[in-house]
């Protein structure tokens, strides 16, 4: 019987979904697992990579029906495991005791849900290194760590029955589904389960993923009226405030990190991404709930 299903979402990802397959392939764990992928629209040589591994259960859904939430949810329900683990198809394990790592916890203990360590190749994006350093660290302290991610976690396939993630938020569907189910499920992080995971600098998809974060800030707020900006309706003092903040704290980090040399360049970027958060948040801000 399949205990553990690995749940891969994945769209033109043929640099590292063969990297990937290999490691999930290549676990030392004595639990039998399987593997779904859920392409979205592949048209590079994704899905051939994929073609090569006989052991993966893939599905493909039309690119205009894709979110977060419902790529998830799709392969989820097509899990035969009690166990579910969703990876990102370019999060590569670490090393072969990254599965075991991530669901012992769920497994002998009384933990219902873990989440692990992301770690940034160096060089790749000096941005997203500081950042993932930042939140996802090599210890278990809780501050300035993130609550979860569906980058690289595992959980309960029963957590999942009782609920789904939403599948119209553009992003932070691993944290809504945190907050509205913390309160009664045990979540822990576990850093020896770790991955790499980093994107290639662009600050077109820094605003892109800035923009769809903002709107999901406002959905969530709007249909669940939970406020994770803290602040329902932002000033424009408010706003120039958190930037200058945020600034000052990316300039600290790229100091102590030896990448002074970068620190010119973090108002503008910063200033790029904040720009594309607020045009998300206000673009279904009088949505009624």
């Amino acid at each position: 019987m399949v205990e553990i299903s690995i749940v891969i979402r994945c769209k033109n990802e043929e640099k590292l979904i063969g990297q990937t397959l290999e490691k999930v392939f290549g676990q030392n764990t004595d639990i039998p697992f399987e593997v779904i992928v859920i392409d979205s629209g592949s048209t590079d040589q994704t899905l051939a990579i994929i073609g090569a591994y006989n052991r993966v259960r893939l599905y493909c859904i039309p690119p205009e029906s894709f979110s977060f939430g419902y790529a998830l949810n799709y392969g989820i329900e097509k899990a035969k495991g009690t166990i579910i683990c969703n990876l990102s198809a370019h999060c590569v394990p670490v090393n072969d005791r990254w599965l075991t790592e991530l669901t012992d916890p769920i497994v002998q203990t009384n933990v219902h849900a873990t989440f692990g360590r992301q770690v940034a190749i160096k060089g790749v994006n000096r941005w997203e290194e500081l950042s993932l350093d930042e939140c996802f660290p090599d210890h278990s302290e809780i501050k300035g760590r993130v609550p979860f991610s569906n980058a690289n976690c595992a959980f309960l396939k029963n957590m999942w029955l009782e609920r789904q993630f939403d599948e119209e938020v553009s992003s932070w569907e691993d944290y809504l589904w945190y907050y509205l189910m913390k309160d009664k499920y045990t979540f822990k992080y576990c850093p020896n389960g770790a991955v790499f995971h980093s994107h290639p600098f662009s600050i077109k998809s820094i605003s892109r993923r800035s923009f769809f974060d903002g709107k999901a800030i406002t959905f969530i707020n709007n249909k669940y009226g939970v406020d994770f900006l803290f602040c329902e309706h932002p000033t424009f003092r408010t706003k120039a405030r958190i930037f200058f903040q945020d600034v000052k704290h990316n300039v600290k980090l790229f100091t102590k990190a030896g990448y002074a040399q970068y620190i010119f360049w973090i108002p503008f970027v910063r200033f790029f991404s904040y720009k594309a958060f607020w045009n998300g948040y206000e673009s279904i801000r009088n949505v009624r709930r």
